[in-house]
C-alpha cells in the first residue's frame, strides 16, 4: 500500500512538473513573441526594411503577411507592394520549377506529352495549348534558361522579363540561348522589362549573326499574317502582322488618314456627332476607309499593285449616311513617317556583321543592308565611339525645329523611367521650365504627354540631366534612379567600353506572362 501511494505521487509530482514546464514554455514563447513580432507591429516598415533586405524565400512570405497595412503611409504602402512582388517571383518561379519536375525532360514520345498535357490543364483549369506552352517554358527554365529561373527566384526577374526572355529565344538553339543569358549576365536583371527583348535581340545577333539572319528570313517570310478574335461589348480585333517596312508604312498611311479625319469633323456637324475627337477612334476610321472602301477591296489580285505609301492621294472625303466621311487613299500630305535604318559603316560595305535598327528595334546584319538598300536616302549620324551616344544627327534637308529632330533621335522614347512611347510621339520637355530655362540639348528630352503631364503635376521631377540624356530622377513617393542615355549601335559593354547597357525599348507591350 505504501509502495503504490509512493508512486502515485511520484506521477502527480512528475505531473505537476511537465505542466510547470508547460506553463514555463508558453510564458518564454510569449515573450519571444513579444520580443520577435512586438517591434514589427509597432513598426511595420522594420518588417518591410526586413523582408527587402533579407534573401528572398519562404520567411518573405511569412514576414509580408505580418505587415499591418493601415499602419502605413504611401512610401510604405509602395515598398509593401515590393514585398509583394518578391513574393510572387519567387512562389511562380517554385511554380515552374515544380512543373518541370512533374513533367521531367522531353522525351520525344506523343504519348506521354498528351498525358502530361492533360494533367496539366487540369491542375491548372487552362487551356490544352496554355498547358503545352507552361510545360515548354518549364522544361527551358531547368535547362538552357536556368540562368533566368534563378534570377526570378531571387526577385531580379518578374513574369514580364521571363515571358520576354522565354519569347525571344524561342526559335533559338539550346546552347546559343544559354549564351545569350550568359553574355548578358547582370544586364540580364538590371534593364526594365520593356527594354529587355531589345537587349536579347541584339545580343543574339552579335553572338551569332549568320543563324539570327536565318532565323529572321524565315520569320519575315512565314511568321506574318492576319488574324480575329472578339472582344468584349460587341468589339472585335483584327490582329495584323507584317514585315517592319510595310507595318510602318501602313501604320503612317493610317495615322495620316486619322489626322485628315480628325480635321475634317471640327468643321463638320455630322462628323463631330459620330467620331469621337480621339486617335483611337479616328485610326479605327481611317483602317476601314483604307481596306473596305478601297477599290482595291472589289477588285480581283493583281500583280504588282503599287504599294499602299505610293498610292497617288485625293483630298476628297464623300460621307456615309451616317456623316463620317468614307475616304480615298491619302489627303493632302504623304504619310508623315519614315522607317529609319540604322546601320554603322563597316557592317554597311559588308566588312562586319554588327546589329543593326529598324524602327528602334536590333535587327541582323545581313537584314539592315538589304534595308538600307532600298532606303530612299542616307544621313549622316555620329555616336561616341565608346558609350555610343548620339553626338551628331546629320540632315539630308533643311530642318527648322534641329533641336527637336536631335532630341527625338537622340532619346528614341520618352525618357521617363518605364515608359517606352517613341520619341517621334512624344513631346520637347523643358527640365528646367522655359524662358528660366534654355533650349538646349542639356535642358530637354522626349516625354509623352501622359508622362509630360504627370511630370508638371509634380509626381516626378529630374534631378539632373545632360546632354547624352542621361537623366536621374525621383518620384513623389520617393523611388528614385536613373535613365541611361540610349546607344544607337555601339554596344557599350564592348571592349573599350565602361558605360551600362541603354539599349533602344520595344514599343509594344508584351502578351500575359506565363501564368506560373
Amino acid at each position: 500500500m505504501v509502495n503504490n501511494a509512493s508512486v502515485i505521487e511520484q506521477q502527480l509530482s512528475a505531473v505537476r512538473d511537465a505542466a510547470s514546464a508547460r506553463r514555463a514554455v508558453m510564458h518564454v514563447k510569449s515573450h519571444l513573441d513579444a520580443v520577435v513580432f512586438a517591434p514589427y507591429f509597432a513598426c511595420p516598415s522594420a518588417l518591410i526594411t526586413s523582408a527587402l533586405r533579407s534573401p528572398l524565400g519562404p520567411q518573405t512570405a511569412v514576414d509580408f503577411a505580418h505587415i499591418d497595412p493601415s499602419r502605413l503611409g504611401a512610401d510604405g504602402l509602395l515598398r509593401r507592394m515590393q514585398v509583394a512582388d518578391l513574393v510572387s517571383s519567387w512562389a511562380q518561379a517554385q511554380a515552374a520549377r515544380a512543373l518541370a519536375d512533374y513533367v521531367g525532360p522531353e522525351l520525344n514520345d506523343l504519348d506521354v506529352d498528351r498525358h502530361h498535357r492533360l494533367e496539366v490543364r487540369i491542375a491548372r483549369k487552362c487551356s490544352d495549348d496554355a498547358a503545352g506552352r507552361d510545360i515548354v517554358a518549364a522544361r527551358r527554365l531547368a535547362s538552357d534558361a536556368q540562368r533566368v529561373r534563378d534570377a526570378w527566384e531571387r526577385g531580379q526577374l518578374n513574369s514580364r522579363h521571363v515571358f520576354i526572355a522565354m519569347e525571344r529565344t524561342a526559335l533559338a538553339e539550346p546552347e546559343l540561348s544559354q549564351a545569350v543569358f550568359e553574355e548578358l549576365g547582370d544586364r540580364l536583371t538590371s534593364v526594365t522589362s520593356s527594354r529587355l527583348g531589345a537587349v536579347i535581340t541584339k545580343t543574339m545577333c552579335r553572338l551569332d549573326p549568320k543563324g539570327q539572319a536565318r532565323r529572321s528570313r524565315v520569320a519575315r517570310r512565314h511568321n506574318v499574317g492576319v488574324s480575329f478574335r472578339s472582344l468584349p461589348d460587341g468589339l472585335g480585333q483584327v490582329i495584323a502582322t507584317h514585315r517592319i517596312e510595310d507595318a510602318r508604312s501602313l501604320m503612317d498611311l493610317i495615322d495620316t488618314r486619322a489626322d485628315q479625319l480628325l480635321e475634317h469633323r471640327r468643321g463638320c456637324s455630322p462628323c463631330a456627332d459620330d467620331l469621337p475627337d480621339e486617335i483611337g477612334p479616328a485610326r479605327s476610321a481611317a483602317h476601314l476607309s483604307l481596306t473596305l472602301d478601297s477599290p482595291a477591296a472589289e477588285q480581283p489580285i493583281a500583280t504588282h499593285q503599287p504599294a499602299p505609301s505610293q498610292t497617288p492621294n485625293t483630298a476628297t472625303l464623300p460621307h456615309t449616311s451616317k456623316g463620317t466621311p468614307r475616304g480615298r487613299r491619302g489627303g493632302g500630305r504623304k504619310g508623315r513617317g519614315e522607317l529609319q535604318v540604322v546601320i554603322d559603316l563597316n557592317t554597311l560595305l559588308g566588312l562586319a556583321d554588327n546589329p543593326g535598327l529598324a524602327g528602334g528595334h536590333p535587327i541582323p546584319a545581313e537584314i539592315a543592308r538589304e534595308l538600307a538598300a532600298e532606303c530612299g536616302s542616307l544621313r549622316r549620324i555620329i555616336t561616341d565611339p565608346v558609350s555610343g551616344h548620339l553626338l551628331d544627327y546629320g540632315t539630308r534637308t533643311y530642318l527648322p525645329d534641329k533641336l527637336k529632330k536631335f532630341i527625338a533621335a537622340r532619346d528614341g522614347t520618352c525618357r521617363s523611367p518605364g515608359c517606352g512611347q517613341p520619341a517621334a510621339r512624344s513631346q520637347l520637355d523643358h527640365i528646367e521650365p522655359f524662358p528660366a530655362g534654355p533650349s538646349n540639348t542639356d535642358n530637354t528630352h522626349s516625354l509623352c504627354k501622359r508622362d509630360h503631364d504627370s511630370k508638371t503635376k509634380g509626381d516626378f521631377r529630374v534631378l539632373q540631366h545632360d546632354s547624352s540624356g542621361r537623366a536621374r530622377w525621383r518620384t513623389r513617393d520617393g523611388q528614385h534612379g536613373v535613365t541611361e542615355p540610349r546607344a544607337y549601335l555601339t554596344d557599350p559593354r564592348s571592349p573599350g567600353s565602361n558605360a551600362t547597357d541603354p539599349n533602344p525599348p520595344d514599343i509594344a507591350q508584351p502578351p500575359e506572362p506565363y501564368p506560373f
